[in-house]
């Protein structure tokens, strides 16, 4: 595929999504398994710097999506990543869509951290998305949920849609690099957008990706909370993706 090819496919995936891209935008999200230098790309285009229809709306849910990732940084100890993915990390969110939000916790703690979060925000009425449901106006969706020993999106979830998902998404907490961690285990990125995963590792300076202690308590335990919540959802899910360490809803 020439350079020319990808900016083209690029723009045209961009509309589909309901968004319009200005030239650093375009660098960072170019669709191409080849890397390419802003100076061989930014002279083949000539976009206007265009604005969200609505930069309100966009302020808006990433304030919401902000004032919930510091309650739960504060109450919820064994989360180390919370971050913003979907249309409001891309940055140009319609009105009435959710706030979708991914969240990794530490090493089997994952299913706990999940039943205990969604009893929180049940008890304190925050807007959220059911599961089976389709989406409200600034209901947050939990669609991804990763714990630290699985970081790696695999198999048939490594595609297109989920690598530019990857590189766009915005950090709201991140303890022990695990944001960095998680965009460089996932390099299988590089088959869709390599220019803008390769823009985005190259600043991860002196990271280091090491296996973490096993717990035998915490695996135990993981695994028994986890069977309730697997055998309560099994009769709706369809596409949903769920294991002892990740959970894919919504995707």
């Amino acid at each position: 595929m020439s350079i020319l090819t990808s900016i083209k496919k690029t723009i045209k995936y961009s509309q589909k999504h309901g968004g319009f891209l200005t030239k650093d935008q375009l660098f960072e999200r170019l669709i191409s398994n080849k890397i390419y230098k802003r100076k061989e790309i930014y002279k083949l285009i000539k976009l206007k710097v265009y604005q969200v229809k609505s930069k309100k709306i966009l302020e808006d849910k990433i304030k919401k999506a902000t004032d919930l990732a510091k309650i739960i940084d504060q109450k919820f100890k064994d989360i180390l990543f919370l971050g913003i993915t979907g249309s409001v990390a891309a940055g140009y969110p319609k009105k009435n869509d959710d706030i979708d939000i991914v969240i990794i916790t530490k090493k089997n703690k994952l299913w706990i951290n999940r039943l205990k979060l969604r009893f929180f925000i049940v008890i304190n009425k925050i807007p959220h998305r059911k599961f089976g449901k389709k989406e409200k106006k600034d209901e947050f969706c939990f669609n991804l949920w990763l714990d630290e020993k699985a970081l790696e999106i695999k198999d048939k979830k490594q595609n297109l849609k989920n690598a530019m998902d990857l590189i766009l998404i915005r950090p709201l907490i991140n303890k022990n690099k695990t944001y960095e961690k998680f965009i460089y285990i996932n390099d299988w990125a590089k088959k869709w957008v390599a220019t803008g995963y390769n823009d985005k590792v190259k600043k991860f300076i002196n990271l280091k990706v090491t296996k973490s202690y096993k717990n035998i308590f915490d695996m135990v335990i993981n695994w028994l909370v986890f069977w309730p919540q697997f055998w309560y959802m099994k009769k709706k899910m369809k596409k949903e993706k769920v294991n002892l360490h990740q959970a894919f809803f919504h995707r």
